[in-house]
C-alpha cells in the first residue's frame, strides 16, 4: 500500500509544484507587460512633453523675439512701446508657466537632472534681479539686496537650477507683496567641502497662516485661493523649489506671520573653484563716502529699517568710510569735509535741488540712486545706479568700473561686439531667421541665413564662418543629421567649428544629446538674450571679439528716388535677411539675378508639360529665393501659385502662371538696374553650347567625372560639383555637349537643389549609356 501511495503522492506534489510555478510564471509576465506598459506610457509621455514643448516655444520665440526687436526701435510712440513690453511680458510668463510643468514632470519621472559647472555668483544675482524688477513693474515695492562681497568668485554647483529658486521665490514676493519691500539676503558659511550658501527672500505682504504653511509645497496648490484668484501660475513654484534644493543635498524653510509678510530660505553646498571674494574694492582707504536719502517719502516703514540695515552692513563689508543722512543739511555739513571722494543721492533728491548738486566741486563724483523704469537723464559728470542699491554696483563705482543697467529689461546690454566675425544661422522658419539676425544685430558681426540644413553646408564649404547657430527640428535634414554630417568632413576645420544648437525642444537631456552629437553648446528657445551672449562669447574667436559698439548701425536704406523706381524689389528688407551686410546681400542677389532665365525656362517647361509635382517645387524654391532678396510681390505671387498646386487647383495654376511669368522677368531687370548702380556688371546670358568641334571624352573618364560630381551632391559640395564641371566641359559625348548638361548640375547645385542635380547627373549617365556610376 505505501508503495503504491508514494508514486501517487510524488505525483501530487509534482503536479502542485507545476501549477505554483505556472501561475508564478502567470504573475511575473504579468508584472513584465505592466512594466513594459508602463515604460511605453512613460515614454509616450515624454514624447508629447518633447512635442508640446517644441510646438509651444516655436511661437512664442516670434513672440518675444520680436516684441525685443520693435522696442529697439528708437522712433516708437511710449504708448507702443509700453504695449510691446507688456507682450513680452505676458509671453515670458506664459513660458515660465510651461517651464513649471515641464520641470515638474521631469521631477515625477526621476529624470531631471542636476548638472554642475562652475559660475560666478555676479551673474546669478544680475539675473535675477533683473527678472524680478522687471516683473515687479509699477508696483510701489523696494527691492533690498543683502549681498556678502566675500563669497568666493569661483562657485561649483548647478547655477541654473540655483538661479531658478531664487526667481522662484523673489517672484513669489513680488506677487503677494503690494507695497513696502522685498529683501534678497545671500550669505555663506565655510565648510570643508566649500561653503554652504544661505540665500533668503524676504517680502512685507498678505503672509501665511499657520495651517496653511504645510500646503505650501504641495504640487498645484496656492493657500487662500480665493483671496489670490487675480494671481497668475501653476502652484509648482514652490514643490519644484523644494524638490531641487532637496535634490542638490540642501534645505529650504519658511517663517510667515498673517497680514505681515513671509521669509523663505534655503541652503545649498557647493565647492569652491576660486577663493577670491567676488565683490572687492580696489583702494578702500582712500574712500570717503557720504549720502543722502530722505528714507521718511517711503510709506511703509519697513523700507526705512531694511536701507538703514543695508547702508550700516555696506559700509563694514566694503571696507570703506561711508556716512548716510536724511536731510540736506546734514550732508552739506558732510561735504565740508575735504576728504569726501563720493557722494550718493536719491533721484528725488537730486531734482529738488539739482543746483546745488551741480555745483559740487569736481573732485566728488556724485552718483544718483534711481528705479530704471521712471529714470531721469543726468548730467555727463555723474553716474548713476539703477535699483536695488547694493554693494556690487557700489563696488563698481569705487572701482570706477563702468555700470551695467542691469534692472533695465528695455535695453539689454551686450558683453562685446565682433564686426569681423560671420556667423551663420539656420532654420526653416522665416520668423525665426528674423528674430535671429534681429537679436545679432548689436554685435555687429557679418550674418548669413540659411533656410535647410543642405543650404548651410553648402555655405559652409567656403570656410570663412566663424560660428553656427543651428535649428534642431527642420524637415529633410535636421539639424542633429547635418551637424553630424559636418563633423564627418575630412578638413579639420570641421571639426572644430563651434555649432550651437537652437531648439524649442527644452525637455530632460536635451543638452546631453546635442553635446553627444557634435553640437558645442544649446540656446533654448524663445531666446534669452543672456543666454545668447554667453554662448557666443564662448565660442566665438576671442580674437574677433572687442568692446561693446554703443551705437547700432542701420543699414543703409534706398532714398525716395531708388524707393519709387524699385517698386518690385527692395535692397533694404533683402540687407536686413543678411544681417545689415550690404555685400553679402549683393552676392545674392548676383546669383538670384544670373540663374533666373533658367528658372523662368523650367517654370514654363514644367507647366507645358503638366508636371505639377516639379512644378510647384520650382515655385516653392522661387518663393524663398524672391523672398531672400526683398522680392515680396514676386514671393506672394508664388506661394499663391504654390498652394493652389499643393491643393490640386489646376485652374489658379493656369490663369496665373503668365503673370508669374511676367512678374520674375520684371523683378530681375529691376535687380540687374541695381547692381549695375552698385557698380556690378551681369555678363550677358550665353548661347546654347554646341557639341560640334569639342573633343570627344572617354566614357571610362566620363564615369569618373558623374561618379566625382555625384559624391559632391552627396556630402553638398557645391565646389566639388564645380570642379568636375570645369574638366567636363571641354568635351562631349555622342554629340551631348557635357558644358551644357554639368552647367545644369551646377545651377541646381547654387540653388541647394542637390537631390535634383543627383537626379540630373543620373539622367545624363542614362543618356550617354554610362553604367555602375
Amino acid at each position: 500500500t505505501y508503495l503504491l501511495r508514494f508514486p501517487i503522492v510524488y505525483l501530487f506534489d509534482v503536479i502542485v509544484c507545476i501549477i505554483i510555478q505556472n501561475k508564478m510564471l502567470s504573475v511575473q509576465l504579468r508584472q513584465n507587460e505592466l512594466v513594459e506598459n508602463a515604460e511605453h506610457a512613460n515614454q509616450s509621455k515624454s514624447d508629447f512633453l518633447a512635442n508640446m514643448s517644441h510646438e509651444i516655444r516655436t511661437p512664442m520665440n516670434a513672440i518675444v523675439g520680436m516684441c525685443e526687436l520693435i522696442l529697439r526701435e528708437p522712433d516708437i510712440s511710449e504708448s507702443v512701446r509700453d504695449n510691446c513690453h507688456n507682450i513680452q511680458n505676458s509671453g515670458r510668463s506664459l513660458l515660465s508657466i510651461i517651464n513649471d510643468i515641464l520641470d515638474f514632470s521631469k521631477i515625477e519621472s526621476g529624470k531631471l537632472e542636476i548638472i554642475e559647472s562652475e559660475f560666478n555668483i555676479a551673474s546669478t544675482l544680475n539675473d535675477v534681479i533683473n527678472m524680478t524688477v522687471t516683473r515687479k513693474g509699477e508696483k510701489h515695492i523696494e527691492i533690498i539686496a543683502q549681498v556678502d562681497p566675500d563669497i568666493p568668485s569661483g562657485l561649483y554647483g548647478d547655477e541654473i537650477r540655483i538661479r531658478q529658486i531664487i526667481i522662484n521665490l523673489m517672484t513669489n514676493a513680488v506677487k503677494f507683496t503690494e507695497s513696502g519691500a522685498i529683501t534678497l539676503r545671500v550669505s555663506q558659511t565655510k565648510q570643508e567641502y566649500g561653503i554652504n550658501l544661505k540665500v533668503s527672500v524676504e517680502d512685507s505682504g498678505i503672509g501665511i497662516t499657520a495651517e496653511n504653511l504645510e500646503k505650501l509645497f504641495t504640487s498645484f496648490q496656492q493657500v487662500d485661493t480665493k483671496k489670490n484668484r487675480a494671481v497668475e501660475g501653476t502652484g509648482l513654484g514652490l514643490a519644484i523649489s523644494k524638490r531641487l534644493v532637496t535634490k542638490m543635498g540642501g534645505f529650504i524653510n519658511v517663517s510667515s506671520e498673517y497680514g505681515k509678510g513671509s521669509t523663505f530660505s534655503f541652503v545649498v553646498p557647493l565647492k569652491v573653484t576660486d577663493e577670491r571674494p567676488f565683490i572687492t574694492v580696489k583702494e578702500p582707504e582712500k574712500i570717503r563716502a557720504v549720502g543722502y536719502i530722505n528714507l521718511k517719502k517711503f510709506a511703509n516703514p519697513i523700507v526705512e529699517q531694511k536701507y538703514n540695515e543695508l547702508i550700516d552692513e555696506m559700509s563694514e563689508q566694503l571696507h570703506v568710510e561711508c556716512e548716510f543722512c536724511h536731510e540736506l543739511p546734514t550732508l552739506k555739513q558732510l561735504l565740508a569735509d575735504k576728504r569726501v571722494t563720493h557722494c550718493f543721492i536719491g533721484r528725488e533728491e537730486f531734482l529738488n535741488d539739482r543746483e546745488f548738486f551741480g555745483s559740487l566741486d569736481s573732485s566728488i563724483q556724485v552718483i544718483i540712486i534711481q528705479d530704471s523704469l521712471n529714470s531721469v537723464q543726468i548730467p555727463k559728470n555723474m553716474k548713476c545706479i539703477y535699483k536695488p542699491f547694493y554693494t556690487l554696483s557700489v563696488a563698481s563705482v569705487f572701482n570706477n568700473e563702468k555700470l551695467l543697467n542691469i534692472a533695465d529689461g528695455r535695453t539689454p546690454s551686450i558683453s562685446f561686439s565682433a564686426p569681423k566675425a560671420r556667423v551663420l544661422i539656420v532654420d526653416d522658419n522665416i520668423i525665426n531667421l528674423k528674430v535671429a539676425v534681429g537679436l545679432m544685430r548689436p554685435y555687429h558681426m557679418q550674418t548669413l541665413t540659411a533656410d535647410s540644413a543642405k543650404a548651410a553646408i553648402a555655405l559652409l564649404r567656403s570656410k570663412d564662418i566663424d560660428l553656427v547657430l543651428m535649428d534642431h527640428m527642420m524637415p529633410g535634414m535636421d539639424g542633429v543629421e547635418a551637424t553630424l554630417m559636418i563633423r564627418g568632413f575630412e578638413d579639420e576645420y570641421y571639426k572644430k567649428l563651434p555649432i550651437i544648437a537652437l531648439t524649442a525642444n527644452a525637455v530632460n537631456g536635451v543638452k546631453e544629446m546635442f553635446l553627444s552629437n557634435g553640437f558645442n553648446d544649446f540656446v533654448a528657445k524663445p531666446i534669452e538674450l543672456s543666454a545668447l551672449d554667453k554662448a557666443l562669447k564662448t565660442w566665438l574667436p576671442k580674437e574677433k571679439q572687442q568692446r561693446p559698439v554703443v551705437e547700432v548701425a542701420e543699414p543703409k536704406k534706398p532714398d525716395a528716388d531708388e524707393q519709387e523706381e524699385y517698386d518690385l524689389i527692395s535692397p533694404a528688407m533683402g540687407i536686413t535677411y543678411t544681417g545689415g551686410d550690404e555685400d553679402a546681400y549683393l552676392d545674392i542677389l548676383y546669383t538670384f539675378i544670373t540663374k533666373a532665365e533658367d528658372k523662368r525656362n523650367t517654370i514654363q517647361r514644367l507647366f507645358d508639360e503638366k508636371d505639377w509635382k516639379n512644378y510647384v517645387i520650382e515655385v516653392h524654391a522661387l518663393k524663398s529665393s524672391a523672398l531672400s532678396v526683398g522680392c515680396v510681390k514676386l514671393s506672394e505671387l508664388a506661394k499663391r501659385v504654390e498652394l493652389a498646386g499643393k491643393s490640386d487647383d489646376i485652374q489658379t495654376i493656369q490663369a496665373e502662371n503668365s503673370a508669374l511669368i511676367e512678374l520674375y522677368e520684371q523683378t530681375t531687370e529691376q535687380g540687374r538696374m541695381h547692381l549695375k548702380k552698385k557698380g556690378i556688371s551681369l555678363a550677358q546670358q550665353d548661347e546654347p553650347i554646341s557639341a560640334e568641334g569639342l573633343d570627344e571624352i572617354p566614357a571610362d573618364r566620363l564615369r569618373a567625372l558623374i561618379a566625382s560630381a555625384k559624391e559632391a551632391c552627396d556630402n553638398f559640395d557645391t565646389d566639388g560639383i564645380k570642379v568636375a564641371a570645369e574638366e567636363a566641359s571641354q568635351y562631349a559625348y555622342k554629340g551631348i555637349s557635357l558644358a551644357a548638361e554639368f552647367g545644369k548640375v551646377c545651377a541646381l547645385a547654387d540653388d541647394f537643389e542637390y537631390e535634383q542635380a543627383l537626379e540630373q547627373l543620373n539622367s545624363l549617365a542614362e543618356r550617354c549609356g554610362i553604367t555602375e556610376v
